[in-house]
C-alpha cells in the first residue's frame, strides 16, 4: 500500500476520488487541487490534513502545484456539454491531462481514471460484458461529447506515459458510487425519486452495470498505482456483480421508502457490464457487495438511518 508518500489527487471533491483522498491522507501527504465551489468540502478536507489549493484544470496551467509528487491520481473531469463542443472538451481534458503529466513527470506512478463511456455499445446484446479489448466508439446520451473527450484523453495519457517514461495506469471506471461528491448513480436515483420524477431507461432494452463502492475504490487505487507501467497499464475498474439499473433503483426505493417509477427515454444513464478478468488477475476481487455498499452510502450521507 502507498505510505509515506507525497500524493496529488485531482477530483477529490467528487464521488470517485473523494474516498481515495480520505483513505490516503491517513498515511501520506495528500494534496487536492480543485475549484472548491463548495467551501464546506474544502474545510472538511483540510480538517483531515489534506492540503487544498485552488486550481482550474481546463486552463492547462499547473504551475501552482508542486512538481515533486511521488504518486498522482487524476480523476478530475471538465464537463463537455455536447458534440458541438468536442474541440473544447478535448482541450479541457486531453490536453490539460498531458500537461499535468508533464508537470508531474518525476512521479513514481500516475493513475488516470477513465470511463466505460469509451466503449461502442453492443446494441443487440445489452448484457454483453465489456473487456479492455472491446471496440471503442463511445456512448453517453446524457453528454455525447463526453466519450470523445475521454477517448482523446486516453490517447494523450498513453503517449505522455511513453514520452515521459512515467509509469501509468488507465482505469476505466464503471458505475462508481460513494458518500462523497454527488454520490453516483444510486444517490442520483434517490434524488430523482424524492422529487417524484421517474427514472429514465433506454428505449427497447434494459441498462446493466457493474457498480463499485467507495471502499473498494479507495483500496484498489493503491494497487492500481502499484500496477503502473510504461507503456500504460489498461484495466476496467468495476464491481464484481452485474446489476440492472432498474434493480439498483428499486433497492434504493426499498431502503428509502420511496416509490420507483420508470420511463423510456432517449437520454438515460447508459451503463455497461464489465468483464473483470484482467482486473481480478492484476489486483484481485472487490470486498463490498453492491447492496451493502449502497446501504452504507445512503447511511453515511444521512439519507437513511443506520441499520
Amino acid at each position: 500500500m502507498i505510505e509515506g508518500k507525497k500524493v496529488l489527487i485531482t477530483g477529490g471533491t467528487g464521488q470517485i476520488a473523494g474516498p481515495i483522498v480520505e483513505d490516503m491522507v491517513a498515511k501520506n501527504e495528500v494534496w487536492c487541487p480543485a475549484r472548491f465551489t463548495d467551501p464546506t468540502r474544502k474545510a472538511e478536507l483540510e480538517a483531515m490534513g489534506v492540503k487544498t489549493i485552488l486550481w482550474e484544470m481546463k486552463t492547462g496551467d499547473h504551475s501552482m502545484l508542486p512538481d515533486d509528487f511521488t504518486h498522482v491520481v487524476h480523476s478530475a473531469i471538465d464537463p463537455v456539454g455536447g458534440l458541438e463542443h468536442h474541440d473544447e472538451g478535448i482541450a479541457k481534458n486531453a490536453e490539460s491531462t498531458a500537461l499535468l503529466m508533464q508537470h508531474c513527470r518525476n512521479a513514481d506512478a500516475f493513475l488516470y481514471v477513465g470511463s466505460f463511456c469509451v466503449y461502442r455499445r453492443h446494441e443487440d446484446h445489452p448484457d454483453h460484458a465489456y473487456s479492455e479489448t472491446d471496440a471503442l466508439g463511445g456512448m453517453a446520451s446524457y453528454d455525447p461529447g463526453y466519450p470523445v473527450a475521454k477517448i482523446a484523453t486516453e490517447g494523450a495519457v498513453r503517449s505522455a506515459a511513453r514520452m515521459l517514461d512515467l509509469p501509468t495506469t488507465i482505469a476505466r471506471m464503471n458505475v462508481g458510487y460513494s458518500w462523497t461528491g454527488h454520490g453516483g448513480l444510486p444517490v442520483m436515483a434517490y434524488h430523482l425519486l424524492s422529487a417524484g420524477q421517474p427514472i429514465p431507461e433506454p428505449i427497447g432494452y434494459e441498462d446493466m452495470c457493474s457498480p463499485i463502492a467507495g471502499e473498494d475504490i479507495a483500496a484498489q487505487a493503491h494497487l492500481l498505482l502499484e500496477a503502473a507501467s510504461v507503456p500504460a497499464t489498461l484495466v476496467n475498474w468495476a464491481g464484481d456483480e452485474p446489476v440492472s439499473d432498474r434493480e439498483m433503483v428499486e433497492y434504493v426505493a426499498e431502503l428509502t421508502g420511496l416509490e420507483a417509477e420508470f420511463v423510456e427515454s432517449p437520454v438515460a444513464f447508459d451503463t455497461f457490464i464489465s468483464d473483470n478478468t484482467r482486473r481480478e488477475d492484476m489486483i484481485g476481487k472487490c470486498s463490498v457487495h453492491w447492496r451493502d455498499g449502497i446501504r452504507d452510502t445512503l447511511e453515511r450521507r444521512g439519507i437513511i438511518d443506520p441499520a
